[in-house]
């Protein structure tokens, strides 16, 4: 660099001190998971690299990533960066990183080698992925075939439903983001590391709906809340201390709260009710918190929606800040001198108000699923097509010389569209949930998106990811169940139903399909079984869209003969065993019941009964004699069947809400059969069979509902069982079965839908596992007998 560089760029000289002491931190690290490393190492060194530049794979070695305690790697990789910096591992690292805060290190070092594997690596089977990616010191498991693609933007992972978001400013600058709970809290978090900032806000006693960021002309600023307790509040987000309350009186919630500063720096507080009334609260100077109140209009509700009413801030002619409010009619006012100013007609009732990128023009989002662009000074309107489903959160950004606005609804996916081509140009996806919140953040003249939704997550959507939708750049597709067959022989076969309606059958070993087939592409299959095997010959069973039972055939590629009808409603679950009498099928579903089919015959068994959706069934056999079948129910219980009549043979009250999921464990080992228990309070319970009685406590661990679960027994000279248990909260834990303690955490990103294990052919103690969720699907090989 030369002298006249470092005087344009002042800052030159300590970036490159901190790449020079990241690059003499880096040589100190040891490529083992054994030593552990110095705390300096572990707390600054990816701080020091991120501050030179030079946050990349070489001066932040894997073998230190587990061990990050300092700032958040997925809020660093947001910091400016070479662009031909290699950072596969750190892409991988923040993929994972909110979710192993409290894990250990064979748990941490796992879940990134699965995340770097899978996204380094998508596709290619085990055999042909170079050794830096098969082998990782400290992990317990290879990834032996993938299409998983855990998303790598989760900013924070939370404790609790959020519904608001907005940008905040911190101690010292820091760039925040204030989040507002159902519990009536308000946390703030650092966007650059993740990491909360200070104590949570107990900030109100109802559901913080709405939130608003006014900076001060100094550090720090005012955060406004608006809450289902009918009150505004407005807090100091450096102390995190209350500045001032206001209310509007009555027993109705805030529906929308906004701000500014005028040129005296004095805060004027706008905010409409459920009833749609208009108020405005001004201080008096920026140190005074004193206010005066002014009610500025009684807006009337929209005739088919009475509650539908929203409030934004936009700047008009000349600087001007205008009010809008929208119910049955959209309003303008000069907010200074409360003067209305035009007042135009609305179409379909308004969930959600914002103003956009484009002076002068704002954008509502109706219950129809439309969108609106308003120009404030004509009245002149352009609207977007909906999908029928409400547009509940709207946010605007510019990015690429393009002006977008976010939408979201009911649904997990963010729509972008093209203010200027007025079309819809891609969809965030990532999401597992339905998204509740979007703000946008503007740092340095860029442009990101920030989103919060019911899966209980924050994400940050920048450039890059933005640019990647809507060029429409693939990602691994969502899998609605996977199945491994049951095969003694080395290369598993993975059949995988797709959220695209398409089921197509993987040989693991090659990583290449032996057999695709279409379903109804409204409604993919959602439920897969293996057939037993019969002479040589193993089929695949599905649930169709007809709530059938069909058969592939995946040697000859087509479909088999096989047709079981009877369910009136869509299929849940499938389960098969071979039994005392020959080979047997359970299937349960949402008319309440549980069917046992001969697959032998091809003729029904059993017609069994419950008094709620049945959303889970499982089967096994002994080899001995005993078989079993049980469904669990959304009533909470889980059933256990007599095959000889109609009657379950035992009922147990599991006290776990609804029971997602059941796996029956028959192989012998030092414990009795048994049956596993997962359920909607993030638990699993073990049931002995033979005692009909729980095992031990319940399995606590997962902060969110438990959606699959599976289990096996080792066949080394001293067996052990485990089961594997996979939650919304987007990590699989497993499960020693007799001491009742979590061996290993596996970080997955995203929440996985089914879970199927079978011992792996070339170890005893081994187990292949197939997982299947929102990020695609994966096929491991896991060692857990000496943890």
């Amino acid at each position: 660099m030369s002298p006249d560089d470092r005087q344009r760029d002042p800052h030159a000289d300590e970036q490159q001190a901190h790449a020079r002491i990241a690059a003499t931190l880096a040589r100190l690290v040891r490529p083992d998971a054994v030593n552990v490393p110095h705390p300096y190492l572990s707390r600054y060194l990816a701080h020091h690299a991120a501050l030179g530049g030079a946050l990349d794979d070489s001066h932040v070695p894997p073998a230190l990533l587990p061990w990050v305690t300092g700032d958040g790697v997925r809020g660093l990789l947001s910091l400016p960066h070479s662009p031909d910096a290699d950072r596969a591992w750190l892409t991988a690292w923040a993929a994972v990183e909110p979710y192993v805060q409290d894990a250990d290190l064979p748990s941490r070092y796992s879940s990134l080698h699965l995340a770097y594997t899978a996204l380094r690596y998508p596709g290619i089977p085990h055999r042909l992925i170079p050794q830096e990616a098969t082998e990782l010191t400290g992990s317990r498991l290879c990834v032996l075939w993938s299409r998983w693609e855990p998303p790598s933007n989760v900013l924070a992972t939370l404790s609790r439903r959020s519904l608001s978001l907005a940008t905040a400013e911190g101690p010292g600058g820091a760039e925040l983001l204030a989040v507002g709970h159902v519990s009536g809290s308000i946390e703030l978090i650092d966007t650059a590391t993740g990491a909360p900032v200070g104590d949570r806000i107990p900030a109100h006693d109802g559901d913080v709906r709405c939130l608003f960021f006014v900076p001060r002309s100094t550090v720090g600023g005012a955060l406004v809340s608006g809450s289902t307790d009918g009150t505004v509040r407005v807090w100091d987000t450096i102390r995190g201390t209350l500045l001032n309350h206001m209310t509007f009186g009555g027993h109705t919630w805030i529906s929308a709260v906004t701000g500014y500063r005028d040129n005296a720096g004095a805060l004027t507080v706008a905010a409409i009710n459920g009833d749609g009334a208009v108020k405005l609260w001004r201080e008096h100077s920026e140190e005074h918190h004193h206010s005066e109140e002014h009610h500025l209009a009684d807006m009337s509700a929209h005739p088919l929606e009475q509650a539908a009413f929203a409030l934004a801030l936009t700047v008009g002619p000349g600087g001007r800040q205008l009010l809008v409010g929208v119910g049955s009619t959209l309003r303008i006012w000069d907010i200074a001198d409360h003067r209305l100013l035009r007042e135009y007609p609305v179409g379909a009732p308004v969930r959600s108000l914002t103003d956009t990128s484009v002076p002068g023009w704002v954008a509502t989002g109706h219950s129809d699923g439309s969108i609106t662009l308003w120009d404030t000074a004509s009245g002149a309107r352009t609207t977007f097509p909906g999908e029928g489903e409400p547009v509940t959160a709207l946010a605007a950004l510019h990015t690429g010389g393009v002006d977008l606005l976010a939408a979201a609804g009911s649904g997990s996916p963010i729509i972008l569209w093209d203010i200027g081509a007025g079309q819809r140009t891609g969809q965030l996806t990532g999401h597992t949930d339905a998204v509740t919140a979007l703000r946008t953040i503007s740092t340095d003249g860029a442009d990101r998106l920030a989103s919060t939704a019911r899966d209980n997550t924050v994400r940050l959507w920048d450039t890059h990811a933005i640019h990647r939708a809507i060029e429409g750049t693939a990602t691994a597709p969502a899998a609605v169940t996977a199945a491994i067959a049951p095969d003694s022989a080395a290369a598993p076969h993975l059949a995988v139903s797709y959220a695209t309606a398409q089921t197509q059958v993987w040989d693991t070993l090659s990583g290449k399909p032996t057999g695709t087939f279409g379903s109804d592409p409204r409604r993919p299959p959602p439920a897969l079984t293996w057939a037993p095997e019969n002479q040589g010959r193993r089929l695949l069973l599905w649930a169709a869209s007809d709530h059938s039972i069909r058969s592939w055939d995946p040697v000859r590629a087509t479909a088999a003969d096989t047709l079981l009808k009877g369910h009136s409603e869509p299929i849940r679950a499938l389960a098969s065993t071979v039994a005392r009498g020959g080979r047997r099928l359970a299937i349960s579903g949402d008319d309440f019941t549980v069917r046992l089919w001969d697959l032998e015959s091809g003729q029904p068994l059993q017609l069994w009964r419950h008094p709620f959706t049945v959303r889970t069934v499982a089967a096994a056999s002994d080899g001995v004699g005993a078989d079993w079948f049980a469904s669990g129910s959304a009533d909470g219980q889980v059933r256990l069947w007599d095959t000889t009549d109609g009657a379950p043979g035992h009922v147990f009250y599991c006290r776990q809400g609804i029971i997602n999921a059941v796996a029956i464990n028959a192989t012998p080992s030092p414990l009795p059969p048994f049956l596993a228990s997962g359920g909607d309070d993030g638990t699993v319970r073990l049931w002995d069979l033979s005692a009909l009685a729980p095992i031990g406590e319940p399995l606590q661990g997962h902060t969110d509902a438990v959606e699959a679960v599976t289990t096996w027994t080792t066949s080394a000279e001293f067996p052990r069982s485990y089961i594997a248990s996979s939650s919304r909260d987007g990590t699989i834990r497993f499960w020693d079965a007799a001491t009742s303690c979590c061996v290993l955490q596996l970080a997955t990103g995203s929440p996985v839908h089914t879970l199927s294990a079978r011992l792996s052919g070339e170890s005893t103690g081994r187990v292949v596992l197939a997982m299947a969720g929102e990020a695609g699907v994966a096929v491991l090989e896991l060692d857990l007998d000496d943890l």
